[in-house]
């Protein structure tokens, strides 16, 4: 295999596997390079999603021969997004770490070697990443997971791309190369032979009402089949004496298969066990052996239980050597606990949810914020803590900010926030910004009123928003006090009317506006108000300057500035690297309009730079200049390859100005090469974009 299999965030492993003969068939002739491209596994928790992906993965890690890629990624484990999308680009062009780019630069580099390429790709609980109600239920959080699933569902694939998930996928529904697959309870052959092989024993028809005790849900049947061998000799006939559960009020029905075991689980094991399991489940990223140990003995546990829930057992950092880990190791031999990961330094310890979720009610929702104080405050005195230089790095940071916010300490999760510096600039993050910030409103629903009255954040929402391309949101996220800064979004949107309408901002935000302004006056075609608006300006830092130089570019009059100004920084002004590139490509277009230096080398940097960072705007427009320098030189070829990117782009991120520009340079093309039918079907399309939105000034050349 070209690649050694990679496995982040393992899937756990099933105790026993029974069954589900059509559906490992199915992924071994997907895999071979038959139908489908795309297997989504999608049904209740418990049923054994996950137990068919390990099982059908054992065999192909065993016979890996012909496969050049096998990547896993487990969202119970690792629920970034983003973080996925790089780590798996990272695989896909031979890195060990994630690259620190933009997940649309990362599907727009894995698709082509997901096509050509024989893989085994796994997303394992992708529900966590789904919207779980409302009008977008089912659909993926991030927008680009979604894209890249949409892609791979939509034509053949040399190998096979399977999800679980306990969620509907309406957007993959109709793909032709996608198949889901509805996974039901367990025969009752298969159910019966699961608990022969955990060594419950008894009459068939025993082994069946055991069976039918747990509903034939995978998980049940196994966990009442540990409890009987643990605490009852393995017999079958034993299970009357399990206590009956009390009624789960709104549960799920795998939550109603699953509440007799782990009932019977509350009343057998030791306060000491159920608290062990309660803290370990806690961590939203599972941590190490090693690290759960520490937490466990930690002075912030013994005050949690002790001080605030008065346990009268012995203290877990008084007890003998081994004694914790061999509480954990009992947990997971009950399965109630699971080691997750291959070798010693991958492994991590994790639980079921649906386990994790019965031992959470057990602490009631002042233990869960309890807990997730306590956790936080092991977190903040942790002696190796350190400025993170890596999203990897700040994975602790994370953590401690998610905590805080269980705890309800905003305070303090806006502090570990602030220590993060900005991720969106720093890591090149703008995804994982925007779901911290999210943390802070119910449900993650940022048009709900935030949980904590001292939130404040709302302007780096809003450019997270912009930087994602995610316009719309970005216009309803910016607060009255920052109306003013709402212009790229407009302008990208194509929606003019508010900046045309509008001809003053308060302080500090007048002459961004009037730069704004001035751009949009020349789009709507009044350019003598645009000039009139220019040549009252005296832009100062380079967001200005940039819409003061589109406005200049598109009227031909690029040639009354004075480069030096559009490119100086004042001495020890605070900036990011956007910032510079921003100057830099002012400059390529100054240049390729005013002299005949060869700029394309520049164009090329300044394209793969900015497709790394996933801005769309500043995308499209490094392309249309791009493009026109490339038709300049005839080289008509090149500059068609670069106006497919264009238009796709424009029409992916709602650009309309920039979809009637695509249309224009697309035009032009077909006319130098003498195809006049495309060059007229380009000249309908552009009118009718430009109609839309109202854009009637002079094209960007």
């Amino acid at each position: 295999m070209p690649r050694p299999p990679r496995i982040h965030h393992c899937t756990s492993e099933p105790l026993r596997f029974f069954g589900r003969a059509a559906e490992l068939a199915l992924l071994d002739g997907a895999l071979a390079g038959g139908e489908p491209s795309l297997v989504a596994l999608v049904g209740p928790g418990g049923q054994g999603k996950t137990a068919i992906v390990q099982h059908w993965l054992e065999g192909v890690l065993a016979q890996a021969g012909g496969l050049d890629g096998l990547f896993l990624w487990s969202f119970y484990r690792g629920k970034d997004a983003d973080l996925c999308l790089r780590e798996l680009y990272g695989y896909a062009i031979g890195q060990e770490r994630a690259p620190e780019v933009s997940a649309s630069y990362c599907v727009d580099g894995v698709l082509p070697v997901l096509r050509r390429e024989r893989w085994a790709l796994v997303f394992d609980g992708a529900e966590v990443a789904q919207y779980e109600g409302g009008a977008w239920a089912g659909r993926f959080v991030h927008p680009e997971l979604g894209r890249l699933l949409e892609e791979l569902a939509s034509s053949p694939l040399p190998g096979v791309v399977v999800l679980t998930t306990r969620f509907d996928l309406p957007t993959l529904q109709r793909r032709p190369h996608a198949r889901l697959v509805s996974l039901t309870a367990l025969d009752g052959a298969s159910a019966r032979g699961l608990l022969g092989s955990l060594g419950v024993y008894g009459s068939e028809e025993e082994l069946a009402r055991v069976a039918m005790a747990g509903g034939h849900h995978a998980k049940a049947v196994e966990l009442l089949g540990t409890l009987l061998v643990r605490y009852h000799d393995g017999r079958a006939d034993r299970l009357a004496e399990l206590p009956a559960p009390p009624p789960v009020a709104g549960g799920s029905d795998e939550e109603r298969c699953v509440a007799r075991p782990l009932f019977a689980y509350q009343q057998a094991l030791p306060a000491e066990e159920q608290d062990v399991l309660a803290l370990a489940t806690a961590f939203r990223d599972p941590p190490t052996p090693g690290r759960l140990l520490d937490y466990l003995a930690s002075e912030p546990v013994r005050a949690l239980l002790h001080d605030t829930w008065g346990r009268k057992y012995r203290p877990f950092l008084e007890r003998e050597e081994g004694w914790l880990a061999g509480r954990v190791e009992e947990l997971i031999a009950l399965r109630l606990l699971e080691r997750v990961g291959r070798g010693a330094g991958a492994q991590v310890i994790d639980a079921h949810p649906l386990v994790r979720r019965a031992f959470e009610d057990v602490l009631g929702a002042g233990g869960q914020r309890e807990s997730a104080l306590a956790r936080a405050g092991f977190l903040r005195g942790r002696p190796d803590r350190r400025r993170p230089e890596t999203l990897e790095e700040a994975r602790e940071q994370v953590e401690l900010f998610h905590a805080s916010c269980e705890a309800g300490l905003w305070n303090e999760a806006d502090a570990a926030f602030t220590a993060l510096e900005g991720p969106k600039h720093r890591f090149l993050a703008p995804a994982l910004e925007r779901d911290l910030l999210l943390r802070f409103f119910p449900t993650g629903d940022w048009r709900r009123p935030p949980l904590w009255r001292g939130f404040g954040r709302w302007r780096s929402l809003a450019i997270c928003f912009e930087m994602l391309g995610q316009f719309d949101d970005a216009l309803g996220a910016y607060r009255p006090a920052d109306l003013a800064l709402r212009g790229d979004a407009l302008i990208a949107l194509g929606r003019l009317g508010p900046l045309l309408q509008e001809g003053a901002a308060p302080a500090p935000w007048q002459a961004l506006w009037q730069a704004y302004r001035a751009h949009a006056l020349c789009l709507a075609g009044r350019a003598e108000s645009a000039l009139t608006v220019v040549r009252s300006l005296v832009p100062v830092d380079v967001y200005e300057w940039l819409h003061v130089f589109e406005c200049l570019l598109r009227l031909r009059q690029l040639s009354a500035l004075d480069l030096r100004s559009v490119l100086f920084r004042p001495p020890d002004a605070a900036g990011h690297r956007w910032a510079d590139l921003s100057r830099r490509r002012m400059r390529a277009d100054y240049l390729r309009l005013t002299s005949e230096e060869d700029v394309g080398p520049e164009y090329e940097l300044l394209l793969a730079e900015y497709d790394r960072a996933g801005l769309p705007y500043e995308r499209a427009l490094t392309r249309l200049s791009y493009g026109a320098w490339l038709r300049k030189r005839n080289a008509l070829a090149e500059a068609t390859a670069v106006n497919e990117q264009l238009l796709s782009l424009a029409q992916q991120y709602g650009l309309r100005i920039v979809e009637a520009d695509a249309w224009n340079a697309i035009g032009e093309v077909a006319r130098l090469a003498g195809k006049t039918a495309q060059a007229e079907e380009a000249r309908q399309e552009e009118e009718s974009a430009r109609r839309e939105v109202g854009y009637a000034g002079p094209g960007r050349f």
